[in-house]
């Protein structure tokens, strides 16, 4: 570990913040180990079930799925649960932690007596087939043993506001093979295994499989080494475990650290604040760049509670990468053919959210959704000048735009949504933000790829924002969240509305415009009910979750930019720094009291889209 030490950089991790487990992953495998280093999960992309996991925790309950409190419970219990791993004899009476590159989590445990024990987790990156653990102790003997309780799974997808539950795989998980350091599982109906280290297993009644060996001999190595290949097949799964346990750990371990070392070369923001946070939302966000084929890579939300796709997260996944590093062009070029070439589009239009084989999930109508795709495309021809890839995809784009353009509202620039960006549906049918998203879409691919009759539509939405969206309040103009066109408007503002945080960034309005202001001014005040929640912690949330939201102080952190308020600017810097959780990581939402997570300790959309503010 010393010369790990001295040739990456390792970042001390305060472990009185805000607790999750720390996260690793590369290739589309991910996982997620406990404050004792053990495993939660190990979870990869499957080609029919989406995404499959290992995991130490106990199936969501099917019959709670429209159960919004037993789906917030049953998120929240997994940040608590007990991994798979080594379990030690003596207390433990102290724990480090640290980030090697921002990116790979290694704990140190000292346990009473003195001996310390210290684990760096990782999924090689020239081989991402399993996850290697690499333990080293200061001393040898009879101290550890494994033990935990894992079985083989579909992913949850535990969903507040279900669309369609997709039938549970059974969770039985079988003893395929037991032999000196190597135990294989195996879920038939899943068709999924996995082969790991271990000895001294037994299948439970409830589908699981227990672990429990004897602690380690007196003379005992001062390392352990702890492996899982993954497999769609025993036979896979049984390779790829031999080949990551022949291979030397410290080299596998030199190859990912110097690929997350070369990543950051060049980067500008080590002296930033946020400098812990806007490394988050990048790293977190490429480990969520699940490959599905040679062509196609899908971005997921998150790895641990809802691993699908959704249009608008991916889209600041992408664009934050792409704006990062030059070389994550292909990646993004990958993204695009996955929405544009493997995602199901019913009717011409894609979903509210996906399975990441390109399966609807939720077959819901969102106007936003349908827009995100077509803007990260314009994006990327802007910035790499990929006209293959536009030549390539110009019949999809033109039947999207046109299924997009027949549901105008007859020449009034007015294009209906079915539900808000926070997957609720609409008391009326035309919202704001989404309005802003097409007239900034639109323009983008009228000037980076063609007209094609883009700027009539283009200037009947700007002509209907101002037209239709402008409401009187308390003798202030300002944007209605809603309207149903005909002078009836819902005001309301929400931590998911972005495009209207970023309209002056995209040049629709001025900055200093009074009625962008007066907005925004309800926006993060009482007034705006359903939204704003006060408090030690107060500020700007969503009735879909209704407490603050990170979201939210991205928004006030790119409007405290965009007026060059240099006091705002720093008050959303330091909110942002104190919700963050210990890896930087920003959650969903926080309590206004405590400003402790309250829900979605995983989510790579907030940290992305606070990433892709340092280019606005």
């Amino acid at each position: 570990m010393d010369d790990l030490r001295s040739r990456y950089h390792w970042r001390a991790l305060n472990l009185t913040a805000g607790y999750k487990p720390l996260d690793y992953g590369a290739g589309g495998v991910n996982g997620s180990i406990d404050r004792d280093g053990r495993i939660t999960a190990i979870s990869a992309y499957h080609p029919v079930h989406g995404y499959v996991t290992l995991t130490a925790a106990s199936p969501f309950p099917e019959d709670q799925r429209y159960n919004p409190q037993a789906v917030r419970a049953y998120r929240t219990s997994l940040v608590d649960i007990a991994g798979f791993g080594l379990h030690f004899v003596s207390p433990i009476i102290k724990r480090e932690a640290w980030l090697i590159e921002d990116a790979i989590p290694c704990i140190r445990l000292t346990l009473e007596g003195g001996v310390t024990a210290e684990a760096i987790t990782f999924v090689p990156e020239d081989n991402p087939v399993g996850v290697v653990q690499w333990w080293r102790f200061s001393e040898a003997g009879r101290f550890a043993y494994l033990a935990g309780r894992l079985s083989l799974q579909r992913c949850a997808y535990t969903q507040l506001t279900e669309g369609g539950p997709i039938p549970m795989p059974s969770i039985q998980t079988k003893i395929y093979a037991q032999r000196t350091g190597m135990v294989g599982l195996e879920n038939t109906d899943l068709g999924w295994a996995v082969a790991l280290s271990g000895a001294g297993c037994t299948e439970r009644d409830d589908g699981s499989v227990q672990f429990l060996s004897e602690p380690n001999s007196p003379d005992a190595a001062q390392e352990a080494v702890l492996v899982c290949g993954l497999g769609l097949t025993p036979a896979d799964a049984a390779a790829n475990f031999q080949t990551l346990g022949s291979s030397d750990p410290p080299t596998m371990l030199r190859t990912t650290h110097d690929s997350w070392r070369k990543r950051w070369q060049g980067w500008q923001h080590d002296d930033h604040p946020l400098d812990l946070l806007l490394r988050r939302g990048l790293v977190y966000g490429l480990h969520c760049c699940v490959p599905v084929n040679e062509d196609a890579i899908c971005i997921i939300t998150d790895h641990q509670l809802l691993p699908l796709s959704w249009n608008r997260d991916a889209f600041y996944v992408a664009l934050a990468l792409l704006r990062w590093r030059s070389d994550m062009a292909q990646l993004v070029r990958r993204h695009l053919l996955w929405m544009f070439e493997v995602a199901e589009r019913p009717g011409g239009l894609w979903g509210r959210s996906y399975l990441a084989t390109g399966r609807v999930k939720d077959p819901a109508f969102q106007l936003d959704q349908q827009l995100f795709p077509l803007l990260e495309l314009a994006e990327y021809v802007e910035a790499t000048g990929d006209l293959e890839l536009w030549a390539r995809l110009r019949r999809p784009v033109k039947q999207i735009v046109d299924a997009i353009c027949s549901r105008e509202l007859p020449c009034k620039g007015l294009f209906p949504t079915d539900e808000t960006p926070g997957d609720d549906p609409v008391d009326m049918p035309y919202h704001l933000s989404s309005h802003l998203l097409l007239w900034h879409t639109f323009g983008k691919l009228a000037v980076v790829i063609g007209d094609d009759g883009l700027s009539g539509v283009v200037t009947r939405v700007y002509k209907a924002v101002w037209r239709d969206f402008v409401a009187d309040c308390d003798g202030r103009r300002l944007f209605a969240y809603l309207t149903d066109g005909a002078g009836r408007h819902q005001l309301y503002y929400d931590a998911n509305d972005l495009p209207l945080a970023l309209a002056p960034a995209w040049g629709f309005c001025p900055a200093d415009h009074p009625v962008w202001r007066a907005t925004i001014e309800f926006a993060f005040s009482r007034h705006n009910k359903g939204g704003y929640y006060p408090g030690p912690y107060g500020g700007l949330g969503s009735v879909h979750t209704p407490v603050p939201w990170p979201l939210g102080d991205v928004q006030a952190y790119i409007v405290a930019r965009l007026m060059g308020d240099r006091d705002a600017e720093q008050t959303a810097v330091e909110r942002l720094t104190t919700v963050a959780q210990q890896d930087g990581a920003l959650s969903e939402a926080y309590s206004a009291v405590t400003g402790e997570v309250v829900s979605r300790h995983w989510f790579a959309w907030p940290g992305a889209a606070l990433a892709l503010c340092l280019h606005q």
